[in-house]
């Protein structure tokens, strides 16, 4: 997934994999922030990279998201945690 270990870059990777997964349940962004409780400007940040997302940020959007798979949802709040330790499961 995501070998580098530039911040910016791994956001960046981190908000793609969000927007992949919200597409592809047909949620608009304006859901998403509504479900979470925030501002939909704020799906946007997170999603282009440009605001640090948190571990239950992503736990949340991934509930919301209808994501099942522990290792997806526990790879992609080890990239926000941005300790993720090299060589972790992505």
């Amino acid at each position: 997934m995501v070998a580098d270990t530039d911040p910016l870059i791994r956001r960046r990777w981190l908000g793609a994999e969000l927007r992949k997964l919200r597409e592809s349940k047909g949620i608009k962004s304006a859901e998403a922030a509504a479900l979470l409780m925030v501002s939909q400007p704020k799906i946007s940040l997170l999603e282009n990279g440009h605001r640090r997302i948190n571990p239950r940020d992503v736990r949340d959007l991934c509930r919301i998201y209808g994501v099942q798979d522990q290792q997806v949802i526990d790879a992609l709040m080890c990239e926000a945690s941005e300790s993720c330790p090299a060589g972790a499961p992505r």
